[in-house]
């Protein structure tokens, strides 16, 4: 029974150590790698904000709040942006505001003539007046 009891406390000290062992390894490999991916600053293109465009779900669910801000573009520095960002506090639906802005960077198509036209509209217009300007 004691030769029994001593192989089996050895047993575990081999596995205590091992598993130890391993686990010091895995966290060594983590910083190796983590070390390893260095952001090259100096090739990285940094992508700016163009317009943000308000986008609702549209469903039966959807609120007339949300149906009504659907479409809408505005400037990132437009000063309505805090309030009616997803989700927002007005919404009246009773399974809560599905709405999200989508950010449409400058190296997008029309997203320059986009901006110049929501500088000359105050910094937010619809769809439909978008669509017109850019057709004429």
């Amino acid at each position: 029974m004691t030769r029994f009891l001593a192989l089996l406390i050895i047993a575990f000290i081999i596995y205590y150590y091992m598993k130890n062992s391993l686990k010091s390894n895995t966290a060594r490999d983590g910083v190796q790698k983590h070390e390893n991916k260095k952001v090259d600053v100096v090739n990285t293109q940094i992508k700016e904000i163009s317009y943000i465009y308000y986008s609702a779900a549209k469903d039966h669910n959807t609120c007339n709040v949300c149906m009504e801000l659907d479409g809408k573009h505005l400037l990132p520095s437009h000063k309505i942006l805090q309030s009616i960002k997803p989700p927002h506090i007005n919404c009246k639906s009773y399974k809560g505001c599905r709405c999200t802005l989508v950010y449409v960077t400058q190296d997008e198509e029309d997203s320059r003539k986009i901006e110049s036209l929501l500088k000359r509209h105050g910094g937010i217009c619809d769809r439909q007046t978008i669509e017109r300007e850019l057709a004429s």
